[in-house]
């Protein structure tokens, strides 16, 4: 027994010593070429990831990284973190940081590291506990070497291969191997590797190098769409002692129905005759899925909770409901059952939220998704009615800003299907102003406004309801900064969930709107609503161009002059029309001292060539201008 414990130990030194060998590397930050400094706030000078599938439900992963760091920004990049609970053992974690010359001035053993509870505010699932390196950098360029050594005996969760990891931060060496030496068969996508410096050696073992750093440009799709990487899962998988099958979404779905979702959605009897009677005098689906949805936003609050099965197991809707809180997947799973009670029919739905939009990759079943919503087929003659249950004034049924337009998984018993979450046209996304406005001869105006929004543009707006008069007028102030010497007399915001739009009203007084020269005055007509900054301008730009959201902005004012001011020139008419959008602008002199300010703003949603964004870039330069064009008038 002791020479079999021998030979255990010696092997696994001789493993360690083997994988995570220095010969070669250089910790010197002076060697590294001019190309991987262009952009960068980090170079990965190597990053080894080995993979083992010991079988379904034990894998071994392997790090070994060295990251240099060349300023404040950089210093996320060197990632050494491990995150652990139960059922995932860290056998090894250490760091020794090096100099600028790569001397060595630091080592960090795994007591060394940061231990902490792991929580995820909304996600679907989250580790117990993580231990991470907090360190504090005495000079810039520095460089980590992180290595570490990870069981895990939930494999629902494997890591995926980003050889570029992040804007601004550029990759000088980077591999990925997997071995199995299981029966279990592993599932894998490769993503962009065409486009890279990237060597495929063997089945699922990869090194790229020399990639030099991507720089941020606004309008870009998302970066996991030009990126390179490669994903893995195995087809049979255990999660926290819960064998899965993962062929495909169907089944990957039926084992999440039957395993994880099947037996929490029973209620207390009493809330089953409480929903019932509240729901007794509905006259349609519809109003009564909205009674329930009404009542769990009322009665309970979102907080994260992170237990069950690796956090993708809901809380028991008995306990939500007696808890009075509890994370999506509680919350929404707390709905479910609740609308099962009277009648109508929902699924559990795992979605990417957040305000970019991001998908489930319908093409490879796996463990995704940082989010739950609810999904309902049908209510009435209304078809696929999403919530989300986690805010407590959303309208019934609203989504957008967080989880609307892209892929979402929902599961029912017949398993798993990819569906597409609500669409907010460009027509639906709306705001509406109107306004009266004083010109005053000093130069100063008094305006009365109304602002009425809707669809996504909604989302932006639907809190201000609960601002204090003195928040409103503050968020005010800031939004309409370009107003010299304003004032805000007056202010309110209603949110009506039934319409779903919210009405704003402002009193303001601004000392400064026009600016006098000699005998006349020059002022801007379009006085709340402009366009302040144009585009980014880029010298090469790299990627595509994406807009993933249209919406319409429309504008009335009627001014009126004070007597002795008289109309001397006006901005001429403007109509643009292009593949981006729409944009027009008029003002009227109406005779007796009034003008008529009638702008509309439509910006389209599309994915358009990198060759567009100049022209794009123009298009929105062009609008500043106009919103900024001055009218003159004459002081009698």
């Amino acid at each position: 027994m002791k020479n079999k414990l021998l030979l255990n130990s010696l092997t696994l030194i001789l493993g360690w010593t083997i994988c995570f060998a220095q010969q070669g590397l250089d910790f010197n930050s002076h060697t590294i070429s001019d190309n991987l400094k262009l952009n960068a706030n980090a170079v990965i000078r190597q990053n080894n990831t080995v993979i083992t599938v010991e079988d379904y439900d034990k894998v071994e992963v392997i790090k070994d990284r060295v990251v240099t760091v060349f300023n404040k920004a950089g210093n996320d990049a060197v990632d050494a973190i491990e995150s652990y609970d139960s059922s995932t053992k860290i056998k090894k974690i250490e760091a020794i940081v090096y100099d600028a010359n790569g001397e060595k001035i630091d080592r960090f053993k795994s007591s060394d590291f940061k231990d902490v509870s792991s929580v995820g505010s909304g996600t679907l699932y989250s580790d117990n506990r993580v231990k991470y390196l907090d360190y504090t950098p005495r000079d810039f360029p520095y460089t980590i070497h992180f290595k570490s050594v990870v069981v895990l005996n939930s494999t629902a969760f494997l890591p995926v291969w980003m050889p570029l990891e992040n804007y601004f931060t550029s990759t000088e060496l980077s591999s990925f191997k997997v071995i199995n030496k299981s029966d279990t068969e592993i599932k894998y996508k490769e993503s962009n590797l065409e486009d890279y410096s990237i060597t495929k050696n063997d089945f699922l073992d990869y090194t790229a190098s020399n990639l030099s750093a991507i720089d941020y440009q606004s309008y870009s799709p998302n970066f996991s769409t030009y990126g390179p990487l490669v994903k893995i899962a195995l087809k049979r998988f255990k999660m926290q002692g819960v064998d899965g099958n993962n062929n495909e979404w169907s089944d990957f779905g039926k084992w999440m129905n039957n395993k994880l979702l099947s037996d929490v959605g029973v209620l207390p009897d009493g809330v089953k005759l409480e929903i019932k009677e509240l729901t007794r005098n509905a006259k349609t689906e519809k109003e009564k899925a909205k009674i329930v949805y009404e009542f769990m936003q009322d009665r309970s609050r979102y907080i994260s909770v992170q237990v069950g099965i690796g956090g993708w197991k809901p809380i028991k809707a008995a306990e939500i409901h007696d808890l009075a809180y509890g994370d999506c997947k509680g919350l929404s799973n707390y709905t479910k059952a609740l609308l099962n009670e009277v009648g109508i029919t929902s699924h559990h739905a795992v979605i990417y939220g957040g305000n970019n939009i991001r998908d489930i990759d319908r093409d490879f079943s796996s463990t995704q998704g940082n989010h739950m919503i609810l999904y309902i087929p049908q209510l009435d003659d209304e078809e696929n009615v999403w919530l989300e249950c986690t805010s407590k004034i959303n309208p019934f049924g609203y989504i957008a800003g967080f989880t609307d337009d892209r892929d979402a998984l929902v599961i029912s018993e017949n398993g798993g299907e990819i569906l597409h979450t609500t669409v907010y046209e460009t027509e639906e996304n709306t705001q509406e102003s109107n306004a009266a406005i004083q010109i005053l001869k000093d130069g100063s105006a008094l305006a009365k406004i109304e602002m009425v929004t809707k669809g996504y543009q909604y989302s932006f707006r639907d809190h201000l309801e609960k601002y204090s008069k003195k928040d409103l007028i503050k968020k005010y102030k800031s939004y309409w900064s370009h107003l010299n010497g304003l004032s805000i007399t007056d202010a309110s915001a209603m949110n009506d969930k039934d319409k779903i739009q919210v009405i704003e009203n402002a009193n303001v007084m601004v000392s400064r709107y026009g600016s006098k020269t000699g005998d006349l005055l020059l002022i801007q007509p379009v006085f709340f609503n402009r366009n302040e900054s144009e585009p980014t301008r880029y010298r090469n730009r790299q990627y595509d161009l994406e807009i993933d959201r249209g919406y319409i902005d429309i504008d009335t004012y009627e001014i009126e002059l004070e007597n002795g001011l008289i109309v001397e020139a006006l901005p001429e008419p403007v109509e643009i029309d292009s593949k981006f959008g729409i944009y027009k602008l008029s003002i009227i002199d109406e005779g007796d001292g009034k003008l008529k300010v009638s702008r509309y703003l439509r910006i389209n949603k599309g994915s358009f060539e990198k060759e567009d964004y100049d022209a794009y870039r123009e298009f929105r330069a062009t609008l500043v201008k106009h919103d900024k064009s001055k009218a003159v008038l004459k002081i009698n």
